[in-house]
């Protein structure tokens, strides 16, 4: 592993563990369908998760069936169950953290 890659994997941990530390994760969950079940998948959110119809972005207008939408949760299989089951198929949760400008000089300092 060279020394940029080793650096960047730890000042990765080190970002991902103060954000650990201030409570629960954040993570952008992507849930895919498709345009025949994009409907179902609609109608399934609305009825059962209001409040989360809300705060999904979808794609499906531009033809890509798919909802974004970020969460706090403690694990990505938390946070992709904030989503009900016909939309947790095919869906993926990636936890997101911030940089400051001083994480990515480090970065850069330790090439």
């Amino acid at each position: 592993m060279n020394k940029t890659l080793v650096a960047l994997t730890i000042g990765i941990c080190a970002a991902a563990a103060t954000l650990a530390a201030k409570g629960k994760d954040r993570y952008l969950v992507i849930a895919p369908h498709t345009a025949e079940s994009c409907l179902s998948v609609l109608d399934d959110i609305n009825q059962h998760q209001a409040k989360l119809l809300e705060k999904i972005d979808w794609g499906c207008a531009a033809g890509d069936h798919t909802g974004y939408v970020a969460v706090e949760a403690d694990s990505a299989d938390a946070a992709l169950r904030t989503l009900p089951a016909k939309a947790r198929e095919g869906a993926r949760a990636v936890k997101l953290v911030k940089f400051s400008p001083q994480q990515i000089r480090q970065f850069h300092d330790s090439k």
